[in-house]
């Protein structure tokens, strides 16, 4: 563009030479006109030059615009090649991004559950060391609150000894049906064997049997009842009779066992079938006995018993887990 420019120009210059020299050709001497001519020639030859240089200054600007050009397209290619790249990873990250993102979701969702479970397990916790302790308590008490105190209350109710409620004779005046005594004899049997069991005594001769209202004792094959209906039968069956004398029996080789564990006395005396003191024995029998006799030896025969519980119980000599 350059170059067609200097060219035009160059041919409107040379033109107005021409005319120039036409008019001065027809007023001035010819060797006037030679000089300028001459003269003409020498700017013509530095214009030229002129223009030589300043193409070649040209085409050098362009060559060095060019090379620029070419390492600016190289630079915007591999800007582009950078771009494309950073895009792909930016689109990788994008959905990293999104998998975190779920996972996060997803250990979140774990986390409010494993707290919701640490929560139950806190609160079953502090329940279960609630119950711990109520049951701590409830053990401080059991232990000291005696099995055999707690099961067996043996006691008085005016000439009649008492078990658990159960009077044990019968008066004249008293009519005290035979399923009560019944009844009480089974508590007593049931008394004497727990607490023979829970010192590790063993009987001789005799194993009593403890059977609520039907208790009895085994003299060898021997069953010794330890209950009656009453009637004409009891006047007429001894058994009953000596199932009570086996019992007493019983007591004082207890009692005795006892006596040997160290400072022991029980207040009633027992010889074979009586038990008393110094103002008068008493036969445990029924036969041949008054009803008034025969209930106030079983009361002496609780009272007995009564001492041998309260001694066991002080001294800690049973095992009440047994």
């Amino acid at each position: 563009t350059v170059l067609y420019s200097s060219q035009s120009w160059f041919s409107r210059y040379c033109e107005t030479i021409l005319s120039l020299l036409s008019l001065v050709s027809s007023r001035l001497p010819l060797k006037v006109l030679y000089q300028d001519c001459e003269e003409y020639r020498t700017v013509l030859t530095k214009l030229e030059n002129q223009d030589s240089l300043e193409n070649a200054a040209l085409d050098d600007e362009i060559e060095a615009l060019r090379r620029e050009e070419q390492e600016l397209i190289q630079q915007l290619q591999e800007v582009s090649d950078e771009h494309v790249k950073v895009t792909e990873e930016l689109a990788q990250l994008e959905v990293k991004e999104k998998e975190l993102d779920y996972e996060e979701e997803l250990l979140f969702r774990e986390i409010n559950k494993y707290e919701h479970r640490i929560a139950e397990v806190k609160a079953q916790s502090n329940c279960l060391d609630d119950e711990l302790k109520y049951a701590e308590k409830q053990l401080e008490r059991l232990k000291k609150t005696n099995v055999y105190n707690a099961v067996f209350h043996i006691w008085h109710e005016g000439h009649f000894g008492t078990i658990n409620g159960y009077r044990l004779g019968r008066l004249p005046t008293f009519n005290v049906e035979w399923e009560e005594v019944n009844a009480a004899w089974g508590q007593t049997a049931l008394c004497l064997q727990s607490l023979a069991n829970g010192t590790g005594h063993i009987f001789q001769k005799y194993q009593i049997v403890p059977f609520g209202s039907t208790s009895y004792i085994l003299d060898g094959e021997n069953k010794l009842p330890l209950y009656t209906n009453g009637g004409l039968r009891l006047f007429w069956d001894a058994k009953y009779d000596q199932g009570m004398v086996a019992f007493l029996d019983c007591l004082k080789q207890f009692l005795d066992f006892l006596e040997k564990k160290g400072s022991f006395r029980y207040p009633y005396k027992i010889d074979k079938s009586k038990i008393g003191d110094q103002k008068g024995f008493y036969s445990i029998k029924l036969h041949f006995n008054s009803e008034e006799q025969w209930t106030k030896s079983l009361k002496y025969t609780l009272t007995n018993l009564k001492w041998a519980l309260t001694f066991v119980v002080q001294h800690k000599l049973a095992k009440t887990s047994d």
